[in-house]
């Protein structure tokens, strides 16, 4: 690589030819990007995150509620999640056939409960 070293102004700065800059940047890039894989396999190991199995991309993308489908991957019935969120049984019905939305103090105590971030629910 060659580099030539200028100085302006007191500064010193390094001019190297363009086909090098890119491939520095491209580098530069690449480690950018292993090391954001680097922690999210972390973050996965940890527990601290989850992978989204596609069966429930598809079931949110065919319009089905993300309740009903959060709440059935985890394993439990309406009544549960209702005594696990403090919200009643009758609301998350109505949310999961899509009669309520539900405010979002309702959907907080839902994604916490279904261990979700809220935008999963949105």
């Amino acid at each position: 690589m060659r580099i030539e070293k200028i100085t302006r102004g007191g500064k010193e700065f390094a001019v190297l030819p363009m086909d090098e800059l890119k491939r520095l940047m491209d580098d530069a890039e690449m480690l950018a990007d292993v090391k954001a894989y680097d922690a999210a396999k972390l973050r996965l190991a940890r527990g601290e995150d989850e992978v989204i199995p596609l069966d429930i991309t598809e079931r949110r993308l065919a319009g089905e509620s993300p309740v009903k489908i959060w709440r059935g991957y985890r394993g439990l019935t309406q009544e549960s999640l209702a005594k696990k969120s403090k919200v009643s049984r009758p609301m998350i019905a109505a949310i999961e056939a899509g009669h309520k939305t539900g405010g979002i103090d309702t959907l907080k105590k839902l994604a916490v409960a279904l261990r979700v971030d809220l935008e999963h629910l949105a």
